[in-house]
């Protein structure tokens, strides 16, 4: 536990420019940050909100890497964040105690998220959009309220003829999907997203 905790200290030692500039440590602090979220979750919820913030800052940014490694890593980050919130939303745990104050603080997380997600996947570079994928379902199901947003957003920057194909495609990237994060579930969203993306990208405008 304390070498976790100097480990940890460590990290956010790192200036954020210095994060971003030099690969090498970039791909360490973000393999760092992935193993936090997957394994030692009571450890990072219970950071002061300003620091998880901090943290979530990065794993925004790092989602928008061109290097598919490290948005490969933010991506499983978010979603052991997102799978874990759907599971125990409700729960009188400490750290949903924890995580919910850090949702408080920052109630736009989630729809910042769900926005950049979809924004890579639509309007990214292809390298980027297998990694994208992953957090995707779990994040809808957390806040569908953050995915409802997004959907009204896109819809209102297309012309009418694109509203009504993009409502189109969205039903069907949403029918037969099941409020479930088994692995039969995800892998039957992901090839809607695929095809999803196919689809949209023949006529959705910037």
């Amino acid at each position: 536990e304390n070498s976790l905790e100097v480990a940890l200290q460590m990290a956010l030692s790192v200036p954020l420019d210095d994060i971003a500039a030099y690969p090498k440590l970039s791909k360490a602090y973000y393999s760092f940050i992935e193993i936090l979220f997957r394994s030692h979750k009571t450890t990072i919820f219970q950071l002061d909100t300003t620091i998880f913030m901090q943290i979530m800052t990065t794993v925004h940014d790092g989602l928008q890497s061109s290097d598919a490694t490290i948005s490969s890593f933010c991506a499983n980050a978010i979603d052991h964040l997102t799978t874990y919130y759907f599971y125990n939303q409700g729960k009188d745990k400490i750290e949903m105690r924890n995580l919910n104050k850090h949702l408080a603080a920052q109630p736009n997380l989630f729809s910042s998220l769900t926005a950049t997600l979809f924004n890579l996947l639509l309007f990214g570079p292809p390298q980027n959009h297998w990694a994208v994928m992953r957090p995707m379902l779990s994040l809808m199901l957390a806040s569908e309220s953050s995915f409802a947003a997004y959907k009204d957003h896109l819809l209102s920057s297309q012309s009418p003829e694109n509203q009504a194909k993009l409502n189109e495609t969205l039903t069907k990237l949403l029918a037969d999907v099941n409020r479930s994060l088994d692995s039969a579930n995800r892998d039957r969203f992901t090839q809607k997203l695929t095809a999803f993306r196919v689809t949209a990208r023949q006529f959705l405008t910037l």
